[in-house]
């Protein structure tokens, strides 16, 4: 990402906090970055979009966070605790973006944006779900939604008492008192066996999501962002003939990075080539790291 795309952004998500999304204007977010409102239309095109990029930025941010946890190959338990603490962490620094209740946030009949916020949802719910089947495997299996349900609610509960209220809690001491009492809870369930609430019947919309292609493959998120800039490269405000060229190099970019052995100066050089284009810059930058 470039130097100013990073200041736009950092500057949203400020006055975002400050002043409320809708108090908020582009001229207000290019005044604050010191530069004129078109030169920020050249990376975002409307404030709706900058939100947007903001969200995924986050998400990415987490995604990334947890893989470095695994990356660490920590024993299991260790590896369940602290992804459970980095969620404090996270949601400490970015608490407004996990509650309706504050007017950081956009109007609800905002179609696109609730559409991301609602995928974030669902994508953190199963995150939480992986978790739980990580730690205790099968023994979790009938009652995965409810449990998950469960340590998402315990998790929102203690943050909005770090957040909002400043409880003096430590994260590490947090995240041991979940896990433990995700323990009891884990042991009640199989003692009582009782039935669950939240079946796969209910839970379809939860089932079609591919939790891999979220969390856990780096091979996953290359190609969804090659993807998503195949996408965009068609409503991008160039000539044609330059559209043509653009789509062949991101289908060069999908055919090498799906070698065994890609070779690296080509992918830079594709790579190089598709954040020329400052519509596509944003989504192109996030790629170096898996060359």
């Amino acid at each position: 990402m470039s130097v100013l795309k990073e200041k736009i952004l950092q500057s949203a998500i400020r006055l975002f906090a400050e002043k409320g999304y809708q108090a908020t204007s582009i001229q207000d977010i290019a005044d604050d970055c010191s530069i004129a409102k078109g030169s920020l239309y050249k990376h975002f095109s409307s404030k709706e979009e900058l939100y947007i990029s903001i969200l995924e930025k986050r998400q990415q941010d987490m995604v990334d966070a947890v893989d470095r946890i695994r990356n660490m190959q920590l024993p299991k338990r260790e590896t369940y605790l602290e992804e459970i603490a980095y969620q404090f962490d996270f949601y400490v620094k970015h608490g407004y973006y996990i509650s309706r209740d504050h007017n950081e946030l956009p109007p609800v009949n905002n179609d696109k944006i609730e559409s991301v916020l609602s995928r974030i949802r669902r994508n953190m719910f199963l995150y939480y779900q992986d978790m739980l089947i990580r730690q205790y495997g099968p023994a979790i299996e009938k009652w995965k939604w409810d449990a998950t349900a469960l340590l998402s609610g315990l998790i929102r509960e203690y943050t909005f008492h770090l957040l909002f209220e400043g409880k003096p809690i430590g994260k590490k001491e947090l995240a041991l008192f979940i896990a433990e009492r995700m323990d009891d809870l884990v042991e009640g369930l199989l003692k009582r066996s009782a039935p669950a609430l939240l079946t796969d019947e209910i839970m379809t919309e939860y089932s079609r999501i591919d939790l891999m292609n979220v969390l856990d493959s780096r091979q996953g998120r290359k190609a969804e962002l090659i993807e998503r800039i195949s996408s965009i490269i068609p409503d991008i405000a160039v000539p044609n003939q330059r559209k043509k060229e653009l789509a062949e190099v991101a289908a060069m970019l999908r055919e090498e990075s799906a070698k065994d052995h890609p070779r690296t100066f080509l992918l830079r050089a594709l790579i190089r080539d598709l954040e020329s284009e400052s519509e596509l810059a944003f989504y192109a930058n996030q790629l170096h790291p898996f060359i």
